[in-house]
């Protein structure tokens, strides 16, 4: 299946597309110029084609899509990994986490941590397994795995109905609010900005005391869905720190 969705992949790409994404990435991996359309398509065939797919197939044929040295291997991995993340459970953690660490790009990183660990993390919001993994996360040396633990948050606060999970990302955050990596700062705003349209008091109250500490990038994503006196007021304390 993995060889097949290869040979896919490399005869729909083109040379100029392969040539850009390449250099817009910063990739070390060879790059087919396959679409994102085209790639999200065929991990909903594959899916569509081989029905009843368990977790631990599921995981081998990302294995296989992930040992690749074609950039879009990697990214159907990413792909399918989504279309069966309401399966899976907290241990899955476990399985994604190798995966982030062999990113090295927000490409796939994003959809790892953002969706496929949001899942999980949303659908089993009070697993003790899933609280230990996200803070684990949280200290570890490789900051895509730390940006990890605060993506990981983006269902639990940023859909209605949910805010699960937010005492934690505060004590996260508060690790990382002074971080000079631009990853680190952006998901800390990001996570914010969609909690804030659920919880715009609660992201207010964070970021006040806390102003002095927190970087332009993430105040400007922070503070996107508060209402207009609220924004103007922190941004004016921002300018004043």
């Amino acid at each position: 299946m993995a060889a097949a969705a290869e040979q896919e992949l490399r005869q729909a790409g083109t040379a100029e597309r392969a040539v850009h994404e390449k250099a817009y990435l910063k990739s070390s991996l060879e790059h087919a110029g396959a679409s994102l359309p085209l790639i999200r398509g065929l991990a909903k065939r594959i899916r569509r084609e081989h029905l009843g797919l368990d977790n631990s197939t599921v995981f081998a044929l990302a294995a296989e899509l992930w040992a690749s040295p074609l950039h879009e291997c990697r990214m159907l991995a990413v792909m399918l990994l989504e279309q069966y993340a309401d399966a899976m459970v907290p241990a899955d953690l476990d399985a994604i986490e190798p995966l982030i660490r062999d990113s090295y790009t927000w490409a796939l990183v994003g959809g790892l941590a953002g969706y496929v660990a949001a899942t999980i993390v949303v659908n089993h919001a009070n697993h003790p397994l899933a609280d230990t993994t996200l803070r684990r996360w949280g200290g570890d040396d490789d900051f895509w795995i730390r940006r990890s633990a605060l993506l990981a948050h983006l269902k639990t606060l940023g859909r209605k109905g949910d805010f699960q999970g937010w005492d934690r990302f505060c004590d996260l955050a508060d690790t990382m609010l002074e971080e000079r990596e631009f990853f680190i700062r952006k998901a800390i705003g990001w996570v914010l900005r969609e909690a804030g349209k659920q919880q715009p008091q609660a992201v207010a109250a964070f970021l006040e005391p806390r102003i002095s500490q927190v970087s332009g990038v993430t105040i400007r994503e922070a503070i996107r869905y508060l209402d207009p006196t609220g924004r103007d007021t922190l941004m004016a304390s921002y300018r004043r720190r």
